[in-house]
């Protein structure tokens, strides 16, 4: 097989007949040799409905994985790269705003230049406004200051891989999994296209800033340890000044007879320490959550059934 499609869709009942018919139209001559492979993430819609009639009515290679509940997109990207059985394996939103057009240049970019293993989609344009896009500039400085992979700023989930990457990324063993930092971090040669994003079609995004905030500091602690080197460094500091501030007062009182300062400077520094502690005490969490559900070894995704064209039903691993 040539090309699998991987599309997670979460409530997107208007979008996916929408997605499938722009993909036959514009994928028609390699339709045969193509798979599409469906994630339906827990949707609370009539996604599903519509899914299984795009497969019971399609010719072409349709899988619909329905999930048992919402596991997430990182869940529903992995179902989708385990699931893909092509030489070259595209990832794309069901919404239109990644047009099926760019899955052919990407193809032709790998076809023709056997040294690029991968082609990863960035916006060259970004319709955003200026507070989003400024917390996600400082996200990406500050992730690519912290880790020894590179984050390339813009860069989405939207990209095409050819089999060996797909085979490396399935491979790595983690449960908690951000794929923007799996992709740098398994290597290859990886090829950065710009590409116009569209209006959705139908439906708002399902990405609210607190997510986007969870999700960037789910990367930060999967991909580096500075900020434990951070609570440490901050706590040495705030004990050296605690000797020195102290050293400065047993001067003082000696010396000039000062007197102690009173209650506002004294409750003004136990809320500062406090809260540095606090801070530090919350870093040290974020990685023990990560540990303890990894320690866990939960499945990262449950599937209840899995649905193909031509009639073929599977029944729930």
């Amino acid at each position: 097989m040539l090309l699998s499609i991987v599309i997670p869709c979460y409530n997107e009942e208007q979008n996916v007949p929408l997605f499938y018919q722009e993909c036959t139209r514009v994928l028609e001559g390699i339709m045969p040799e193509t798979e599409l492979i469906f994630i339906n993430d827990g949707s609370q819609d009539q996604t599903l409905k519509k899914l299984q009639k795009i497969s019971d009515e399609s010719h072409y290679q349709i899988k619909v994985i329905d999930f048992s509940r919402n596991f997430g997109k990182e869940a529903a990207l992995l179902a989708g790269l385990e699931s893909s059985q092509g030489d070259y394996v595209a990832i794309i939103d069901a919404d239109l705003q990644q047009r099926p057009e760019y899955i052919l240049k990407m193809l032709d970019i790998l076809k023709n230049n056997p040294n690029i293993d991968e082609v990863a989609a960035y916006q060259e344009v970004r319709h955003e406004g200026k507070i989003l896009t400024f917390f996600k500039d400082c996200f990406y400085r500050l992730i690519n200051k912290m880790t020894e992979v590179e984050f390339v700023q813009s860069a989405s989930d939207f990209r095409l891989l050819k089999r060996k990457v797909v085979d490396a990324i399935v491979s790595l063993p983690e449960k908690c999994r951000f794929s923007k930092g799996i992709f740098s971090w398994v290597g290859f040669q990886t090829y950065y296209m710009p590409y116009q994003v569209e209006e959705r079609a139908f439906g708002t995004s399902k990405w609210s800033f607190w997510k986007l905030f969870i999700y960037a500091v789910d990367g930060i602690v999967a991909f580096s340890t500075v900020p434990l080197v951070i609570s440490s460094v901050l706590g040495i500091l705030f004990f050296l000044i605690s000797i020195v501030f102290l050293a400065t007062i047993v001067i003082k009182t000696l010396i000039w007879g000062d007197p102690v300062a009173g209650f506002p400077t004294l409750a003004s520094l136990i809320l500062l320490t406090a809260g540095i502690q606090l801070l530090c005490i919350g870093v040290l969490g974020q990685y023990l959550s990560k540990n303890y559900l990894e320690s866990k070894n939960r499945p990262v995704y449950l599937i209840k059934q899995i649905y193909q064209s031509k009639g073929k039903h599977h029944e729930a691993h």
